[in-house]
């Protein structure tokens, strides 16, 4: 240990060895813990092993900070009660770099300092803390190198050297396998099958152990090295590597100095404006709590508007579109992609200016498609389980190897039917933009594939226009005349009257120009393009039983009771559910219930916020949608029924009407909606 020094005033014998013998009774630091460095004074003097001195970082563990009556820049002796948390260890020549070490328990504190000192690190401090995660959410920058925390948890740890300590590890452990080959060896020779009962018992021990640890983790990838630092078996953690999505690489692409959304919608209008085009004077585009910034933005009634109003003209000058002569729309536009890339790059020299630098600014892609790896790893686990045993499914950890499953389905379990939940193909789309447009993957360009995706109309962009949120059922109030007709400005009015205040909604997939997305594109199909679930009205389709369904929030005129807001069919696609089809939805739920148990209780892969509660809404979308279905699909004749009740069957050119009612809530079941 460093100590300080200073030059003595003139004074006898005596004095001079009492002041010395005060230094070692009480040495002190010079060094500030915040530079993790001191300075190597003349004089050098070992101060002892067990004093243990108190670093200047902040605590989260309370009375144990002990610098009320010092100055905050000296580190001081502890004398707390916590006895775990982080050791400083540091090098004052800085030849060597400054380790943060956990310390499981301060009665090792001595072995740190032996084994660092004949490593040449001389200062040696603690900050008392409550767990070493904490630590690393509050210090981000001062990485924990390792983990001190040997298996044995006796005296002998505490009490003796590094070496001697290792070698009555070395002697236990020796022992303990000793003792274990040899019952495995009588065991044997007295029933021959104990082996395959061992076998199935240590495989069923290791996997207890191993998804305690899971849990305990939290994701975290541990193993176990051969000798710790002081010789001992110890096990560490590390965290897996994050990859970003196109999400990440965007934000840090276009970089963080933007414009506020509200800026943004302005110089739209005035672009809009000076383009010939129109805004009906009543819309305002603003935030729907206009004094909370987080709040989401759209286009708002500020007064009455009657039916029929044209509320937006975009002319044809300002829609961006493919520049290739002919280019067939299929699953994505390829020219329109590469007419939206060179728009972005140009930025402000583009002719489009306001639009691309809204988009750059305020619209990160959000389908599944843009996500990180762990996102998309995990909706695809909950969309598409794995297909080995029921045994294995329920107890194995995800990070186990395919062989160890393997192994474990041919000694225990029965084989388990699973079933693909909508939608199909949830991440197709950066595929597309590599394989058939034979894109790159620039982020940029990748960024532009994903915006026509999201964003377009078949092959084109819409400026204004797409700034409309989706809603079907009463939410949608809007109609758009035919954007594909390029002699024509592209109208939108008002298909009934719009209260003030309200939003105004278009429809993705139940518009008058939508075609057959009507019967076959529901809440699955728009959080894979758009990224988000929808509101209520839901639907869903399920290309093998070939049929859907639709469901609303089930809203009394009497006010809220039992089964108020609880969602109820309002029409079956295509067919009525046959017993077999409400056999298979019956199957979904039970794998539903086990997926969210398993993958969406914890959030064991550090997946982002948004995609994490992206991907749990949806499953509880589906969950609610289905039971729904198999409540009026086993509804019979006299059951709940109300006069002019119905579920139509629509999708076929004969619309078969049963008479039978929504759910209102009257059964038995308590369990009619997911927890979120």
């Amino acid at each position: 240990m460093t100590m300080p020094h200073t030059t003595p005033t003139k004074m006898d014998d005596d004095k001079r060895n009492d002041d010395r013998a005060a230094e070692d009774d009480a040495p002190t630091l010079t060094g500030s813990s915040s530079s993790e460095t001191a300075t190597s004074p003349p004089m050098e003097q070992e101060e002892p092993t067990t004093l243990i001195r108190r670093s200047t970082y902040t605590s989260d563990v309370e009375n144990n900070d002990c610098l009320n009556d010092v100055d905050a820049s000296s580190p001081v002796m502890y004398t707390g009660s916590t006895t775990h948390g982080i050791v400083h260890v540091i090098d004052s020549t800085s030849k060597q770099p400054t380790a943060h070490l956990w310390l499981g328990n301060i009665q090792f504190w001595p072995m740190v300092v032996t084994h660092f000192r004949v490593k040449n690190y001389d200062t040696f401090l603690f900050t008392p803390y409550s767990s070493k995660d904490n630590w690393g959410e509050m210090n981000p920058e001062l990485r924990i190198s390792g983990v001190i925390v040997p298996k044995g948890q006796g005296s002998e740890a505490a009490s003796s050297s590094p070496k001697s300590a290792a070698n009555k590890y070395s002697v236990a452990n020796k022992s303990k396998g000793i003792r274990s080959y040899l019952s495995i060896i009588i065991t044997l020779s007295l029933i021959a099958c104990a082996v395959v009962a061992a076998v199935v018992i240590v495989v069923c021990v290791r996997f207890h152990y191993e998804y305690k640890m899971d849990l305990k983790t939290g994701g975290m990838h541990c193993a176990d090295n051969d000798t710790g630092l002081f010789g001992e078996d110890q096990q560490q953690c590390v965290a897996p590597e994050k990859k970003m999505g196109l999400r990440e690489k965007t934000a840090v692409l276009f970089g963080q100095e933007k414009k506020s959304i509200e800026e943004h919608a302005q110089a739209l209008i005035s672009w809009l404006e000076k383009e010939g085009g129109y805004l009906h004077p009543k819309l305002q585009m603003r935030r729907v709590d206009p004094s909370d910034q987080k709040s989401y933005f759209g286009l708002f009634a500020d007064e009455f508007i009657p039916k029929d109003e044209i509320l937006i003209r975009v002319p044809q000058s300002m829609v961006l579109s493919t520049s290739v002569a002919f280019d067939e729309v299929r699953t994505m536009t390829c020219g329109t992609v590469r007419t939206l890339i060179n728009e972005l790059k140009l930025k402000d020299d583009s002719k489009y200016a306001p639009y691309v630098n809204y988009l750059i600014d305020t619209q990160p892609p959000g389908c599944p498609s843009a996500w990180s790896e762990a996102g998309k790893a995990l909706l695809t686990r909950v969309l598409r389980p794995s297909d080995s045993f029921r045994w294995v499914d329920e107890w194995v950890p995800p990070a186990w190897s395919g062989a160890t499953r393997d192994f474990l389905t041919r000694v225990v379990g029965a084989p388990k039917e699973i079933i693909e939940l909508p939608p199909h193909d949830p991440l197709p789309w950066l595929d597309v933009w590599h394989n058939d447009c034979e894109g790159s993957d620039d982020p940029l360009e990748e960024y532009a594939a994903l915006i026509v995706i999201q964003r377009s109309w078949d092959a084109k962009l819409i400026p204004v226009l797409d700034m409309m949120s989706h809603g079907n059922g009463n939410l949608l109030n809007t109609a758009h005349s035919d954007v594909h007709d390029i002699d024509t400005d592209i109208e939108l009015k008002a298909k009934r009257d719009i209260e003030a205040n309200e939003q105004i909604h278009t429809s993705y997939n139940m518009c008058e120009n939508c075609g057959s997305r009507k019967y076959n594109y529901g809440t699955g199909d728009i959080l894979r393009e758009y990224g988000f679930v929808e509101q209520m009205p839901q639907s869903f389709y399920f290309e093998g039983m070939e049929f859907g369904f639709r469901v609303d929030e089930n809203q009394k005129e009497s006010g809220k009771g039992k089964g108020y807001g609880m969602p109820y069919v309002t029409d079956w696609v295509n067919k009525k559910p046959s017993a077999e089809n409400v056999e298979t939805m019956e199957q979904m739920l039970e794998q539903i219930k086990k997926t969210k148990a398993k993958e969406l209780s914890v959030n064991y892969d550090n997946v982002n916020s948004y995609e994490w509660e992206m991907i749990k809404s949806y499953v509880n979308a589906l969950e609610n949608g289905l039971k729904a279905a198999v409540r009026g699909a086993q509804l019979r004749k006299g059951d709940l029924m109300r006069k002019g009740d119905k579920i139509e069957v629509i999708g076929t050119e004969e619309l078969a009407d049963t008479e039978v009612v929504p759910d209102d809530g009257s059964s038995d079941d308590s369990d009619e909606s997911s927890d979120d």
